[in-house]
């Protein structure tokens, strides 16, 4: 899991955030124009990897099986104490409310909405999986005047868009790796394959008599695949 922090207002000191469902930047009811940024937000990523026992291996060989959704956690401030008493505008709960809304069911797709998070240049869709109200300023008459909102994104990127970012290599393809220390022909065939059993095609390649003697900094053939007709 990958996960840091940065100073939102580093980035960009005086655009205000805009939040809004996806195609309706315009609608009044339902875009929000955050009022104070949040001072940082914090971005995570990680892998799920399955493990593959071999034997005759001190540890089992790990395996990518896909990565998990970029995840965006931030808060946001609801502030009306500067509203005159007794105005709608006063009630910070109503404010809070429209960025509830954003995680709600949409009637039309069914799911929540995709959600744009837009400031300055930087612009992330995705799906708000959480959101937290905290209640800590009130009026004499218990009006709210001051929200804390804590929102969890998760990322939302289409296919095409995933594989466009990524850089693959095909396994039809030759090509030669290093060995390096503490390698074996098991776990050079996985990684090059996605299949460790395929480790007697690198031995073949290379002449290898004894699978196990391998030398670091040694340079071996990686044979491609032949697809079966």
């Amino acid at each position: 899991m990958v996960s840091f922090t940065k100073p939102f207002a580093d980035r960009q000191p005086l655009t205000r955030m805009k939040i809004f469902p996806k195609g309706k930047k315009d609608d009044k009811y339902l875009a929000v124009d955050v009022l104070f940024n949040p001072k940082e937000y914090t971005m995570e990523q990680s892998n799920a990897f399955a493990e593959i026992g071999i034997p005759g291996l001190e540890a089992p060989v790990i395996q990518f099986v896909r990565g998990n959704t970029e995840k965006l956690t931030f808060e946001l401030l609801v502030d009306t104490t500067n509203e005159a008493p007794g105005t709608p505008g006063r009630d910070a709960s109503k404010h809070a409310e429209k960025l509830q809304q954003l995680a709600r069911v949409d009637g039309e797709r069914h799911a929540p909405p995709i959600v744009v998070f837009e400031w300055s240049k930087n612009i992330v869709e995705g799906v708000i999986e959480s959101v937290r109200r905290q209640f800590v300023l009130f009026d004499p008459d218990g009006t709210p005047l001051r929200v804390n909102v804590a929102l969890g994104v998760k990322r939302y990127r289409t296919v095409i868009e995933q594989l466009g970012a990524m850089n693959l290599r095909s396994p039809d393809r030759t090509k030669t790796v290093v060995v390096r220390h503490g390698d074996t022909l098991p776990a050079i065939a996985h990684e090059a394959y996605g299949d460790a059993s395929q480790w007697r095609e690198i031995a073949t390649a290379n002449n290898l008599r004894d699978a196990a003697d391998l030398s670091p900094g040694a340079i071996l053939r990686v044979p491609r695949i032949e697809e079966e007709a």
